[in-house]
């Protein structure tokens, strides 16, 4: 089989369209060959697309006027943690009604009654507040609390969005898919999770009856001469909750911190549970008799 000829420098880099290639001599035969891909129709690549942004990029020059990255595809493009069941393939292109939404290979649209956006690196993305409600129709309630805790912010992250603006739009949008999924997650977003496995453990905890959770707030320790934020803490039952990601594990600096952590909160005087991914999403039985020991009466 004939190796294809290279193609221009200016073509190697970016996402093109034929007239691209025409414009620098490359003619329509050039642009079947194997080592070009094609995402959607109309786009060709000389390297593979690896991520969200990666393929909105690729569609930007045959993306319609007016039109916005939503639902899935803008979450990922804001940095919103969804859980992988939810994720697509395709990309969620939104317009206002009554125009007709873009389709294809590789495209899925919508036509939104309202609708309103800006832009992220450059490309066009549905407002963070229109983005949670348009999610409120695919993720479950408690993803959908996840998704609105990293709108509003944390400490090492500016907020995106102010629980007003999601609860007004929410409320403009009462008659649309997902508005009892927006009234109850709308009550228990908080300010501060650093994580979507946060999150999720505040809403379970919440779940088992402790009620006076802070999320990653300040706690002196060593005789005031440190601060920590462990992610969860109640003061009743003077239990730290800490959810161990991978990352915990792997890295030795951050395991040696973690041994300290405890160590200085114990001293304190508080009980430090850390909880992993199994204890969150595989079997919670484990992890409810270990709370039992220090909350008897756990829901």
């Amino acid at each position: 089989m004939r190796t294809p000829r290279p193609l221009p420098g200016v073509l190697v880099s970016r996402p093109f369209t034929a007239a691209d290639a025409r414009d620098v001599g490359v003619g329509p035969r050039r642009l079947l060959a194997r080592d070009l891909r094609h995402p959607f129709h109309g786009v060709h690549l000389a390297a593979p697309a690896t991520t969200v942004e990666d393929l909105c990029r690729a569609y930007a020059p045959v993306m319609p006027e007016d039109a916005w990255f939503s639902h899935q595809t803008a979450a990922a493009l804001l940095g919103i943690p969804l859980p992988a069941s939810s994720t697509t393939e395709s990309l969620h292109i939104s317009v206002a009604f009554p125009r007709t939404p873009p389709s294809g290979r590789g495209v899925e649209g919508h036509s939104l009654g309202a609708i309103s956006g800006g832009t992220v690196g450059g490309l066009p993305v549905c407002s963070p507040a229109h983005v949670w409600c348009q999610l409120s129709g695919v993720l479950d309630r408690e993803d959908l609390v996840a998704a609105g805790d990293h709108l509003v912010g944390a400490r090492a992250r500016a907020p995106l969005a102010e629980i007003g603006e999601l609860a007004s739009l929410s409320d403009e949008l009462h008659r649309t898919k997902g508005a009892r999924a927006r009234a109850w997650a709308l009550s228990r977003i908080r300010y501060g999770a650093d994580s979507r496995p946060e999150t999720l453990l505040r809403l379970l905890l919440e779940d088992w009856g402790v009620s006076d959770l802070v999320v990653n707030g300040p706690l002196a320790v060593a005789d005031g001469r440190l601060t920590l934020h462990p992610d969860l803490r109640s003061a009743e039952h003077r239990l730290a909750f800490e959810y161990e990601g991978d990352g915990h594990r792997v890295d030795r600096r951050q395991w040696h911190r973690d041994i300290e952590r405890r160590e200085l909160l114990e001293a304190e005087g508080w009980h430090v549970l850390r909880i992993t991914a199994a204890d969150l999403f595989a079997d919670r039985a484990p992890f409810r008799a270990r709370m039992q020991r220090f909350v008897p009466n756990v829901r």
